[in-house]
């Protein structure tokens, strides 16, 4: 990851980039930002350009040793720690957790837990970062750069980090060996231990612009038209990684499983929902979650338009939205988000999709039937 690859945050890639030229390098930094934003990324980009060999004056050459083995997060000099299995987290055991997440950092450097989590089979409430880890840290850090100049450890959500693993690594904090930088990225630096957000320069990662999201579409996909790009970055909410997961939906398919589900569900056709739950059976896992995120998201859409705000949607989805909207309430809408909601959960947790579809029509066929609706 370069610092050209991500987009807008200029103000805190000049702020990296004058802390790596001059070599006021603080020995530990705290990337904050929400889920999708760039903390991660930036974090990389700067782990890349301190030790890359042929620096520009903006950023790593991204052809040198270093910058390929970057890219690669095989560099030797770098160590990337993040939350595991609490039954697997030793280093001496790590060799499948780490080739898979180095994967998904090469797939999404703006991965979220959750995507982690999924990746590993595992829940993300017993996911840590232990006193193995960070033995392990330490005693790395003991050895002389092999390639250098500097020393550098990445760790992932340090709000896992248990209590015995903190307290272990807060001296290293405070006094680290020379040329030994810490990037720590987090989602939430509310959770981190005090002791260790303390001894960590912050930087608070604010989330993409809309401008930003499409810029970094266009730049991924090529496929996707100036209108699904733009519709897209508006959806997002600043988050690039729910831009990534819109982007790879087959919105087509999506639009007219929703459309037609709706409208069975309005005149109460229990045979054809019956059909259509089987059909949804059939999918993939990733298929039907992708399916409840644009319902969610239309559903948005619908909300919006009842409250007279401009929304950038196809002139098709538009026409639906306009229309569904009449019929169906705040508190309906409201209700249906939390139904939702509730079946992306689920089918992160393996639960039998007809069963969902089809407890969800029947309540969606009350709310229409309803005498107050």
């Amino acid at each position: 990851m370069r610092f050209v690859e991500i987009p807008q945050h200029d103000i805190f890639k000049n702020a990296l980039l004058i802390a790596g030229t001059t070599g006021k390098v603080a020995h530990a930094q705290l990337f904050v930002g929400p889920i999708g934003s760039a903390n991660l990324a930036l974090a990389l980009a700067f782990a890349t350009y301190l030790n890359c060999t042929a620096r520009k004056e903006d950023d790593a050459c991204g052809n040198c040793f270093a910058c390929m083995s970057m890219a690669q997060f095989t560099h030797p000099d770098f160590q990337l720690v993040f939350p595991r299995k609490s039954d697997n987290s030793a280093f001496e055991n790590p060799i499948e957790d780490l080739e898979l997440f180095r994967n998904c950092l090469k797939q999404n450097p703006f991965l979220t837990l959750e995507e982690w989590t999924n990746a590993i089979d595992y829940d993300s409430k017993q996911c840590q970062i232990t006193k193995k880890d960070a033995n392990k840290i330490i005693q790395r850090l003991g050895l002389k750069a092999f390639i250098g100049p500097y020393k550098i450890v990445l760790i992932w959500l340090p709000e896992y980090l248990n209590n015995t693993a903190a307290n272990i690594l807060l001296k290293t904090l405070e006094e680290p060996p020379a040329h030994t930088i810490f990037l720590l990225v987090s989602f939430n630096d509310e959770k981190i231990l005090p002791t260790i957000r303390s001894r960590s320069q912050p930087y608070n990662i604010p989330p993409f612009s809309e401008v930003a999201i499409e810029q970094m579409l266009r730049n991924s996909y090529s496929n996707l038209t100036i209108h699904r790009t733009k519709e897209i970055a508006f959806l997002a909410e600043g988050n690039m990684h729910k831009a990534f997961q819109l982007a790879k939906q087959t919105v087509t398919d999506n639009f007219e499983r929703f459309s037609n589900w709706m409208r069975n569900c309005y005149s109460g056709n229990y045979t054809k929902l019956i059909l259509e739950a089987e059909a949804f059976h059939k999918l993939s896992t990733d298929a039907q979650k992708n399916f409840f995120a644009y319902a969610l998201q239309h559903i948005r859409v619908i909300l919006l338009g009842k409250l007279n705000h401009s929304i950038t949607t196809s002139a098709v989805e538009a026409a639906f939205s306009k229309k569904f909207g009449l019929n169906i309430t705040f508190i309906q809408l409201k209700e249906m988000i939390a139904l939702f909601t509730k079946a992306y959960y689920y089918l992160e947790r393996n639960a039998n999709a007809k069963m969902i579809y089809t407890n969800i029509s029947i309540q969606i066929v009350k709310f229409f039937k309803a005498p107050d609706k």
